[in-house]
């Protein structure tokens, strides 16, 4: 086994796989989100474009997950503990993340305010990957976070001051946010394959 996987533990390639899964779903689903604005083939060029890159991050998941047991498990308390805290962490986030889509979501019908529904989204989707930089040691994360925020900003500005269609900041700001994830998703199907390509070679 070469000496960078072997410092490799079982849980934080459990956390890639999932993580690989958890971009897919949100590549597609804004993806999916951008359509109010489009029609005609390009509609159709931005699923099939979407849809794909997330077959593809579920695919390497789960060839990641097929090779898990590979990978050794925590050897030492502290570990253990750093690995717990870092679960801790990310669910917390995790949990703030969706408690304030939720009010937010309902904030804004109340208020007559569903028209800036996706940008606030994306808007706190964005923020949410600033503490994961954080928590998981990677810059990536800042850049992902800067992106879709000053995209999600702009729509917000563009809804507010400019009289710009609904349906034109959405699709703009979807499209930009799933840019987001698919790098994002990129970025770990790359450390994916570094992995599976150190156990082949061990």
């Amino acid at each position: 086994m070469s000496s960078n996987s072997a410092g490799i533990p079982r849980v934080a390639v459990l956390g890639t796989a999932s993580g690989l899964i958890l971009m897919a779903f949100f590549t597609v689903l804004w993806g999916s989100w951008s359509l109010v604005g489009l029609s005609g083939p390009l509609a159709v060029a931005v699923i099939v474009a979407f849809s794909s890159l997330g077959v593809v991050f579920v695919v390497e998941g789960v060839r990641l997950l097929l090779i898990l047991r590979r990978f050794p498990t925590i050897d030492t308390a502290s570990r253990r503990a750093q690995t717990k805290r870092i679960g801790l962490r990310f669910g917390i986030i995790f949990g703030i993340e969706g408690v304030l889509i939720g009010a937010a979501s309902g904030l804004l019908a109340t208020a007559g305010l569903s028209d800036y529904l996706n940008p606030v989204i994306a808007l706190i989707v964005g923020l949410h990957f600033i503490p994961l930089a954080r928590v998981f040691a990677r810059t990536i994360d800042y850049y992902i976070a800067g992106w879709v925020v000053i995209v999600a900003i702009t729509g917000i500005c563009l809804l507010a001051f400019s009289g710009t269609p609904v349906y034109t900041v959405w699709t703009m700001v979807s499209l930009a946010t799933a840019c987001g994830t698919s790098a994002y998703g990129i970025y770990m199907r790359q450390l994916s394959r570094r992995l599976r390509g150190e156990r082949a070679a061990s």
